[in-house]
This record gives C-alpha cells, sequence and structure tokens, in this order.
C-alpha cells in the first residue's frame, strides 16, 4: 500500500510538473511574437515643411503609428479625409510633433485644415 502511494505522488508530481512546463511554453510564445511586433511596428517619420507632407505617401503595418513633425513656422493638421478611420491630431504647431496611430487596414487620406493644399496618404496592411 505504502508502495502505491508513493508511486502515485510521483506521478501526481511528475504530471504537475509536465502541465507547468506547457504552460511555461505556451507563455513564453506570445512575449516572443509581441518583442517580433513591436520591432516591425517602429513608428514613421513625416515631416511637414515647406508647405508640405514629406513624403506624401506611405505604406506602414495595421498597429503602426506615423509621427507628424512640423517643421515650418505656422501651425498644421493631419486630419482624416471622409470615411477615413484615425484621430485627427489637432493643431501641429511649428517645432512640434503628434503620433497619429493606425489601426484600420486600408488607404488613409488625410490633409491640413489650415492649408487645404496639403494633402497625403497612408496605406495600411
Amino acid at each position: 500500500m505504502m508502495r502505491t502511494m508513493k508511486t502515485s505522488i510521483m506521478l501526481l508530481t511528475w504530471a504537475y510538473l509536465g502541465l507547468a512546463t506547457i504552460s511555461m511554453t505556451v507563455s513564453a510564445a506570445p512575449n516572443e511574437i509581441s518583442r517580433e511586433r513591436q520591432a516591425t511596428r517602429k513608428p514613421i517619420t513625416v515631416t511637414i515643411d515647406a508647405f508640405q507632407f514629406q513624403p506624401d505617401k506611405i505604406v506602414i503595418k495595421r498597429g503602426q503609428s506615423v509621427i507628424f513633425i512640423n517643421t515650418d513656422e505656422v501651425p498644421h493638421t493631419v486630419t482624416p479625409d471622409k470615411n477615413v478611420h484615425f484621430i485627427p491630431s489637432g493643431i501641429i504647431k511649428g517645432g512640434e510633433q503628434h503620433e497619429v496611430s493606425f489601426e484600420s487596414v486600408g488607404v488613409q487620406d488625410y490633409s491640413c485644415d489650415f492649408h487645404p493644399s496639403m494633402h497625403g496618404r497612408v496605406i495600411v496592411k
């Protein structure tokens, strides 16, 4: 009886340790994926200079962000066109910057509220 009890305890211990090992392996995998996503989703920079978005067309991944840096002396905005889904920047004063995150896949056209001739495009894949 004593030998059977020791064997049962040993089997339960191994089973528990086996599950713990599997659990640790499964838990580690999402962290690795998360690090890879972060590495490939570094923000892209768009400069606002001489009343132009430079570059005016970029391609990014879903969830990636764009940092708009205004090097002009006058304020600008990054405002989505109709049926485009990202949060507008509001006023970006000269020398300031604003980060915009793009969560919706597709073509995301934008312009400056103050200077309607200024246009840009973000293609989110």
